[in-house]
């Protein structure tokens, strides 16, 4: 998201180039102002996350010099949306310089980041300074980027710019290229720059001054010097002193909730950067959220980025858009924007950071409505928003960016208001989807286990797996591997598994998909073994089963290979485990080579044509595990009915049986599937360009006699006089679908 970094790089400076001692100097005063400032005052609340109808305690604590002045403690709240208001705080009995105050959350709260703000003496200039903050709903986010301002009246069109954003729903900012080549966009004494204290050209200040009063909190994204060509070695110190400068000039402001990192990185190497950068962060106030955006193309990536401590908040790049560059041509479907934001909603369950999906509004070469114009088309951001829509358990969505590929070209041509109206119905589309339907994580997730050097699993085995599921109608999660907190240093290899992923593993009942994996190393061998033995479920994918380093693959899957390859024309059920298909039943296969295998022990459910085991059962300690041996796409293809009925017998073994058959899809779909105390949600996503029909079933779970179904967009009820309940629903080209499914006594 740095493509805007030479951009307007045409402005004459009045300062010159600084000597490099000047400037250390400068950096070493910076950071003790830091030190000394903001000692003195802890602020804290009784949760990361809110819910509506709930209280949220706030407790600031005051430490003082024995000779210091007793200044009186004040503090605000920064609500979105709506601005600041004044905190009343009550000083708790016994305790000294200790206060509290209750922040309730109504039913009709605004979503959003929540900043409370506390300082003592002056609010311009506060001896000291403490922030925490909370999350309500989800945000909508988007990257402000300051060299494209309007040089002529800058103070206006921030002003426009906010106001259509707040149009829009948006409540977050990320105010980004606050240095470029050209200068420093606010009075910086570490980078050239024209702009002096006090200026109208301090965007920051703008920008800052204008979101404390709409209540809008914002991430200030923080880069190297980008004015001087500073040796590599050099840019984490620039860095670090950058942020300090703009701390000491903009921590007064409530709506600065945090620093987010402008530098970006694709594969685990990123992660000891970010650990450093997030650090210094909280050095300057522990409070300060840190926030960075990957590009996910090693999965692994995320997992790790999970288990740093002091990150907060992880924007995953789908990068679909990007993937039309000139220089990387892997075009990737609009659906793919759900596979590469589940791996963050899924990392960030570990330690329950605030994940923000993202979407990309400019276009690349075919994916542009003019050449002239850099935002993309409808139909693309569009079905981005859909596509991120049905991600669960995500906590908001990212523009990248609203303000420089919609907003500001906007004024100059025409054809942008289609685009600018495919941001207005995507975003209220995914707060339906988002809010009503995808709110909790799937019951089935995708695992990628830990490897030191094959990501070429992704792209090979389970992005087809992915696509495998959206055939079936199963919605799926991605869960990617995660080390143990204190064996998630770079570049060491993690050796034991992670306890607190297997305990969440099992407490959430997640049945464990594993797509054409050959083999695990020692931290996912026990995983693995542990989590079956303890209850867990697992359906594994062939043609590759997972052998391991502690457990013998015979005794876990109940089967082994016999050597060699055969080829197969057909499977045939033997032992039915549903009422979908009878034993008996025949799935013609594409004459395919496979390894041959046979049961240990296990229960064979299918064979081949030659009677070698298909797909197997086998229970192992208090879990179980599937296996079908061909791989997950093949399988959705060719025997269909027969997979799902596995997967539902895999799923009702640990309690919590599907909701719903979701037929008649394809791998150009996405779906999102959500229980309700009276039955369920279903939304189904159409990337096809042409109509579909599929047809949704009530599984008998259910209590199916006095139900029906309701259209969540008109709000309209909807006939069936099928027995089952089932309904078939017409989804248009590039659209969507969202229905509920309720007993009669609800409406």
């Amino acid at each position: 998201m740095n493509r805007q970094r030479n951009a307007k790089n045409k402005m004459p400076l009045r300062l010159g180039l600084a000597c490099h001692l000047a400037v250390a100097l400068m950096l070493c005063a910076a950071s003790v102002a830091v030190a000394s400032q903001n000692d003195g005052l802890r602020v804290s609340v009784s949760g990361s996350k809110a819910r509506r109808g709930e209280t949220i305690e706030v407790k600031i604590q005051v430490h003082r010099e024995q000779d210091s002045a007793k200044s009186p403690v004040r503090a605000v709240l920064l609500r979105p949306t709506a601005g600041v208001e004044n905190l009343s705080l009550q000083m708790v009995a016994g305790q000294a310089d200790l206060y509290r105050a209750d922040i309730e959350i109504p039913e009709n709260a605004p979503s959003g980041l929540y900043v409370v703000h506390a300082w003592t003496g002056e609010l311009k200039n506060p001896s000291a300074l403490g922030k925490a903050t909370f999350l309500l709903g989800k945000v909508v986010t988007d990257f402000f980027v300051a060299n494209f301002v309007d040089e002529k009246r800058p103070a206006d069109d921030v002003e426009e710019y906010l106001k259509d954003f707040r149009r829009l729903g948006g409540n977050f900012l990320v105010a980004h290229n606050l240095i470029t080549a050209t200068k420093a966009y606010y009075p910086s004494k570490i980078s050239r720059t024209d702009v002096v204290p006090g200026s109208v050209n301090d965007i920051v200040e703008l920008v800052l001054s204008r979101a404390d009063r709409d209540g809008i909190a914002v991430l200030l994204s923080v880069s190297w010097d980008m004015t001087r060509q500073s040796h590599f070695k050099d840019r984490m110190g620039e860095i670090k002193a950058i942020m300090e400068e703009m701390y000491v000039l903009y921590k007064h402001h409530p709506s600065l909730a945090g620093f987010y990192s402008y530098q970006e990185g694709s594969g685990t190497y990123y992660v000891p950067y970010v650990r450093e950068f997030s650090e210094h962060v909280k050095s300057l106030d522990a409070n300060l959220l840190a926030a960075c955006a990957p590009h996910i193309d090693d999965p692994l990536l995320a997992g790790y980025l999970s288990t740093v401590e002091e990150l907060d908040i992880i924007i995953y790049q789908a990068g679909v858009m990007a993937s039309y560059r000139t220089d990387n041509r892997k075009k990737y479907p609009l659906r793919r924007v759900k596979d590469f934001c589940a791996l963050g909603a899924g990392a960030k369950r570990l330690q329950n950071k605030i994940a923000i999906l993202h979407v990309e509004l400019f276009g690349y070469l075919e994916n542009r409505p003019n050449p002239d114009i850099v935002a993309a088309s409808y139909d693309n951001i569009y079905g981005q928003i859909l596509s991120a829509a049905t991600v669960t358990d995500a906590d908001g969505i990212s523009l990248f960016s609203y303000h420089a590929h919609i907003y500001l070209p906007s004024k100059k041509y025409a054809q942008v208001a289609r685009s600018r109206q495919a941001v207005v119905d995507g975003l209220k589309a995914f707060e339906l989807i988002a809010l009503q339907v995808s709110c909790e994580p799937n019951r089935i997730a995708v695992y990628f286990p830990y490897s030191d050097w094959i990501i070429e699993r992704w792209p090979n085995y389970f992005l087809p797996a992915l696509d495998a599921f959206r055939a079936l109608g199963v919605p799926a999660d991605v869960l990617p591997y995660a080390p143990p907190l204190e064996e998630s240093i770079y570049p060491y290899y993690p050796l034991h598994m992670n306890q607190d992923v297997l305990a969440r593993l099992l407490k959430e009942r997640t049945v464990l998909v594993l797509p054409n994996v050959s083999g695990f190393q020692q931290t996912d061998s026990d995983l693995i073994k542990a989590f079956v033995e303890q209850g867990g479920v697992i359906v594994a994918f062939g043609p590759q089963i997972p052998m391991g380093r502690s457990y013998e693959r015979k005794e876990l899957f109940g089967g082994d290979e016999t050597g060699g390859t055969r080829t197969h024309s057909a499977v045939v059920v033997k032992d039915a485990v549903g009422d979908r298909v009878e034993a008996g039943s025949h799935f013609a296969l594409s004459r395919i080579q496979l390894p041959s295998w046979t049961a240990n022990g296990a229960r064979v459910i299918a064979t081949f044509e030659d009677g070698s085991a298909a797909i197997t059962l086998n229970k192992y300690g208090q879990g179980m595990i599937v296996t079908i041996i061909p791989d997950a796409w093949t399988a959705a293809q060719h025997m269909p009915e027969l997979v799902r009925e596995t997967i539902e017998r895999a799923m009702s073994s640990t309690g919590v049986a599907p909701l719903v058959d979701i037929v008649g899809t394809n791998e150009k779909t996405d779906m999102a599937v959500g229980r309700t105390p009276e039955g369920f949600r279903v939304a189904v996503i159409n990337h096809n360009s042409g109509e579909m029909e599929v047809m949704l079933r009530p599984l008998k779970t259910l209590d199916v006699r006095a139900s029906g179904w309701v259209d969540l967009v008109s709000r309209n009820k909807l006939e069936t006089s099928t027995a089952d309940r089932s309904i078939r629903v017409k989804i248009p080209g590039r659209g969507f679908r969202a229905l509920e499914f309720r007993r009669a006594s609800a409406d």
